[in-house]
């Protein structure tokens, strides 16, 4: 049997692929500690130029002291490695509200995501990840079929299936999903998740390529305007029509819509409700909370650096418009005066000469502003106002107001005083205050005193404070539940007698 070599044909790629920043960082000798840096300080966010520096000189003082040996005989700081880092594509570094600061690239995110697979060393092949390949295979062959009646026999099939799943759920004849099976789908999940930041980081990383790559080529093509606009226009079109553009288009059509939204956030609180998330590691119920907040935070990203391409954009466009504009005038004046001064004949020509003050350069007549006498005229007297106080007794006018500090803090004394252990419960306090002032606006100052005074709030549990509307209607208020410190010894300790005044007899 013959073999037909074909390794050189793929050569090209995987020598495209050697130049990239990932295979760069991955091939570093520095990789461990580079790493190490990027997921400690630069995987949650942006930080600023001069406080990563800081930073990073300090974790680079602390990696010598415990004996690294790409380090020892290294002198460069903390600047010197991130303007590597920098040139390396491996960090970006952005004038953000006139605030320099330092994000990870895609390329790192990408290299992070794999070291942790690499760590981790746990299969992505599941039954969940499986399940998401057949719905997706279903979804593509239901959008690639042209035959409307094809697809609404599929339809068909889908509602039969979701209904005999509902007679079999009020039947009782679904057992409960194991906890293995839920663990896995949640690990499919979090798997999903993990790797968006990265997929959307590469968006932002292209605009911020084009943002770069158009400021550079204005600077060095002055004249070359419509080229370097249609430059922009072309990669723009690029990036649109890439896969991350269209995954960014996708999000925000998703994320565009409250209602999508707020399903995912109750979906995650149920999801965190139910036994199953009794089982949950901390850093996985983090996850779950904050992934709307991920997602957020990566559309930013990707608007904010199209946001500074745009005003880069408009501030070219702008100064060669306006620069245009006045030579043009320029050119326009001088030719006007050459007509004048040589037009008239060769013999003589008289040049008007004007001394003293000219007249204002000045290229709007908006620019121009005549000095009014009634500017500096003393203004009318105010006419006496009177105070409408809409029908309203004082303490009604005191109900719609703020919360009344000084009655939550003196429920706050008794609830103490009564307390066995000194130190009262939130639902204390509310029970110590007059029925009068339990009102919904108290509520928000019951937990604002709380904070100031250095309560104690656990996590997932709650307490219910029911409080009275102006109306007489009835409402229950879900708060955190915390208790609160006990007062200190020199606070509580009874009052001594007071000391007499010292007058001129005692003193002798």
């Amino acid at each position: 049997m013959t073999h037909a070599p074909g390794a050189a044909g793929r050569l090209a790629r995987f020598e495209q692929a050697k130049a990239r920043p990932e295979m760069a960082l991955l091939r570093a000798h520095s990789v461990e500690w580079v790493l190490s840096i990027f997921a400690e300080h630069l995987a949650a966010g942006p930080v600023e130029v001069a406080h990563f520096h800081e930073v990073v000189d300090v974790e680079l003082a602390q990696l010598r002291a415990a004996g690294s040996p790409d380090l020892q005989e290294s002198t460069r700081t903390a600047r010197d490695y991130c303007n590597d880092w920098v040139a390396r594509q491996w960090v970006n570094r952005a004038l953000v509200d006139g605030v320099e600061q330092y994000t990870l690239t895609a390329a790192a995110l990408d290299v992070l995501a794999f070291a942790d697979r690499l760590v981790d060393r746990r299969s992505t092949v599941s039954e969940s990840r499986l399940q998401q390949i057949l719905d997706a295979v279903a979804r593509l062959s239901d959008d690639a079929d042209p035959d409307p009646q094809r697809r609404v026999d599929r339809i068909d099939e889908q509602i039969a299936a979701l209904q005999a799943q509902r007679e079999a759920l009020l039947a009782g004849d679904v057992p409960p999903t194991p906890p293995a099976r839920l663990h896995e789908q949640l690990h499919g999940v979090m798997d999903l998740a993990r790797h968006l930041p990265a997929d959307f980081k590469r968006v932002a990383d292209s605009v911020y390529t084009m943002h770069r790559r158009f400021v550079g080529e204005a600077e060095d093509e002055p004249a070359g305007r419509g080229r370097a606009l249609q430059a922009f226009f072309a990669d723009h079109d690029l990036l649109e029509a890439s896969a991350e553009g269209r995954a960014f288009r996708g999000l925000m059509r998703l994320w565009g819509s409250h209602r999508a939204q707020a399903a995912l956030r109750r979906d995650i609180d149920a999801l965190l409700s139910q036994e199953f998330a009794a089982e949950l590691t901390p850093e996985q119920r983090r996850a779950l909370r904050t992934l709307p907040r991920t997602l957020v935070d990566a559309a930013e990203d990707v608007q904010d650096t199209y946001r500074r391409l745009t005003q880069s954009l408009e501030r070219f466009v702008q100064h060669r418009s306006e620069g245009d504009r006045d030579l043009r005038a320029r050119l326009a004046r001088a030719q006007a005066a050459a007509h004048a001064l040589f037009g008239q004949g060769a013999r003589r020509v008289q040049v008007e000469l004007q001394l003293g003050a000219g007249l204002p350069e000045i290229q709007s007549i908006a620019q121009v502003q005549l000095a009014d006498p009634g500017l500096r005229e003393r203004p009318p007297v105010l006419d006496e106002v009177v105070w409408d106080d809409g029908g309203l007794t004082p303490a009604q006018i005191r109900e719609l107001g703020g919360p009344d500090l000084d009655e939550i803090r003196r429920a706050v004394t008794t609830a103490t005083a009564t307390a066995g252990s000194g130190r009262p419960t939130l639902g204390e306090v509310w029970a110590a205050l007059p029925p009068e002032q339990r009102r919904p606006r108290n509520v928000v100052g019951l937990l604002h005193v709380a904070v100031a005074a250095g309560a104690t709030f656990l996590d997932d549990t709650g307490d219910r404070l029911e409080a009275v509307r102006t109306d007489g209607s009835r409402v229950v208020c879900t708060v955190p539940w915390a208790v609160l410190p006990a007062p200190a010894a020199d606070l509580v300790a009874e009052p001594g007698p007071a000391a007499e005044p010292e007058t001129e007899e005692s003193l002798a």
